[in-house]
């Protein structure tokens, strides 16, 4: 075999010891210039244990300087921080009190493990001037966002926890914004973690199933292993109704005299403060119930019993607005002091991480292609009336924003129901706009609701009927920071509904909603018949498709196919 230098090229032979040098030159050079690192799963100097702002970007203001970050106990006329370590961020630290303004950024973070990120929140309560929120790097969007709704006339430090694990996998970085200047106009911000391999916002095990008493510890004799069953009734009767598949049977191999406790680990309670459990078994406060405790002083703050008991195992919910200890630390005791005929208790499905009502909500545009978070009721509103059409039957442009819409008239007009969104919190601008769609009649029309209470606080319907979308308002005057549902109603049967692009002023401008895409301005138009056309865009050509409509449209005539 010959060695590659022998052979003779076409030009001159480059000597053997040059090519050497020149390739070992190459592999320096490849070495040297590696591809772009990963960003590290946490951020730099998280608790400001450096005692000052290192790692933080200060992009402008005064709201935070080296002056801010803190190692005081307490505010002088009131204690305690309780923060993680010794220093921390206090935005009213200067001699600048609520006045300065500013914002800052995180260093740059991969998210992983669980996606779960939290921090200690302190200082005012405004989300649209005072507030954490999370970013993405690649477009700058903002992600989620979240204020000091645990404020109670104090300083004191509360966690907030976000489930960010639809981000996993992303670089990220945290905003920290104060561009409020009256009373309680700052800002205090702590342990910021954004990396941990087990949820602080859950339970271990909180439906049990791993078929045993994993993540929970017993005393006494009531509680056990084998309490825990897959058993789906109690064999004079049917049906316990648990969560999946492993609950807590407090009767199953046992005696109802026996007694016990059984508690849970900590967990620190986010989102809207919400808890929720099934309770099953007997009716006896004092001695047979789920009480929530304090893990710093153990108080007891909360208590159930089976109150729905009416002689049977089966399994009743409970919910518990527990928003005065959002950022605690908390456990469950599950207790059965309680000895004779229905004795024990039954539990199942804990659930304390309710989501964090933000200013939008998921597929508020229809882009999932679906229903995807709406709650349906009745026949108008279904997943055949989220619809891709470009035009109306007669032809002109539906004008949606993006490529999915809800056309009610998709089945026509006969049928009645309701549709209504997730959660969201009213944005500072006190407005809601959407397009809006359909049949000029006083039972087609959308309403926005208070969650608390369901009262209806505003209305539009559709001025003249009209196929294509124009926008329209629903002021909110006074309604600012309120949570709210939207609901869509179709109460006529003889009329539809369309909607589109859903969008909440947040502080003079409107947002978007997450699926928004491209859309041009709507105009009015006539009545609509029962054919639909869409774009064939492989074919260059308008083209239909056919589903069958269960009723006529506003116009009469024969259920006739239509195009979704």
């Amino acid at each position: 075999m010959r060695s590659l230098t022998s052979v003779r090229p076409r030009g001159h032979l480059l000597p053997t010891a040059f090519l050497v040098a020149a390739l070992a030159l190459i592999g320096v050079l490849t070495v040297a210039q590696p591809g772009k690192a990963a960003a590290p799963t946490t951020i730099d100097n998280p608790s400001f244990e450096t005692g000052n702002l290192t790692g933080w970007n200060v992009i402008e203001g005064q709201a935070f300087t080296n002056a801010t970050v803190s190692s005081a106990a307490g505010w002088g006329w009131g204690c305690c921080f309780n923060p993680e370590g010794t220093y921390h961020l206090w935005g009213a630290a200067t001699g600048g009190g609520d006045a300065p303004t500013g914002r800052m950024r995180s260093s740059t973070f991969t998210l992983a493990g669980t996606g779960e990120i939290s921090f200690l929140l302190g200082g005012g309560n405004n989300l649209e001037n005072l507030f954490v929120a999370l970013h993405r790097v690649s477009d700058g969007a903002e992600l989620m966002r979240a204020t000091n709704t645990a404020f109670a006339d104090s300083e004191t430090l509360s966690r907030v926890v976000w489930d960010a694990s639809a981000h996993l996998g992303q670089e990220l970085y945290l905003e920290v914004v104060d561009t409020a200047t009256g009373g309680w106009g700052h800002l205090n911000l702590d342990d910021v973690r954004t990396y941990t391999e087990r949820s602080i916002s859950q339970i271990v095990n909180p439906g049990f199933e791993t078929g045993d008493l994993t993540g929970w510890t017993a005393t006494g004799r009531a509680f056990s292993a084998a309490q825990v069953t897959n058993r789906t009734e109690w064999g004079w009767g049917c049906c316990f109704n648990p969560e999946g598949t492993y609950h807590l049977w407090g009767a199953n191999n046992v005696s109802d005299n026996e007694t016990g406790t059984l508690t849970s680990s900590s967990f620190t309670l986010g989102g809207t403060g919400e808890i929720s459990f099934l309770i099953g078994g007997g009716n006896n406060l004092a001695n047979l119930y789920v009480a929530l405790h304090r893990v710093s002083d153990g108080a007891e703050l909360m208590r159930a019993t089976n109150t729905a008991f009416a002689d049977s195992e089966a399994y009743s919910p409970v919910r518990w607005n527990a928003a005065d200890y959002l950022g605690e630390e908390l456990y469950f005791r599950i207790v059965d002091n309680a000895a004779g005929g229905w004795g024990h208790i039954n539990v199942d499905a804990f659930d304390v991480a309710d989501d964090v009502v933000g200013h939008e909500f998921d597929n508020a545009g229809f882009e999932a292609g679906s229903l995807q978070g709406w709650a349906v009721d009745g026949e108008a509103f279904s997943e055949a009336t989220v619809s891709s059409a470009i035009e109306t039957p007669d032809g002109e442009p539906f004008a949606a924003q993006g490529t999915y819409h809800l056309w009610g008239g998709a089945l026509g007009d006969c049928l009645i129901g309701t549709l209504t969104s997730p959660r969201f919190v009213v944005g500072g601008g006190e407005e809601i706009r959407l397009l809006l769609g359909g049949t000029d009649d006083p039972e087609v029309y959308v309403a926005v609701e208070s969650d608390a209470d369901g009262q209806e606080l505003a209305r539009v319907g559709v001025g003249t009927s009209h196929e294509t979308y124009e926008e329209v308002v629903l002021d909110l005057p006074g309604h600012s920071g309120k949570t709210v549902r939207l609901r869509l109603v179709d109460n006529s049967t003889t009329g539809h509904l369309n909607v589109d692009d859903v969008r909440n002023l947040t502080d003079g401008a409107v947002n978007s909603s997450f699926d928004g895409g491209s859309g041009t301005s709507a105009h009015d138009r006539g009545s609509v018949d029962n054919i639909a056309y869409v774009i064939d865009h492989a074919a260059g050509q308008r083209s239909t498709e056919t589903s069958t409509r269960p009723c006529e449209s506003s116009t009469g005539g024969a259920p006739q196919s239509t195009t979704l």
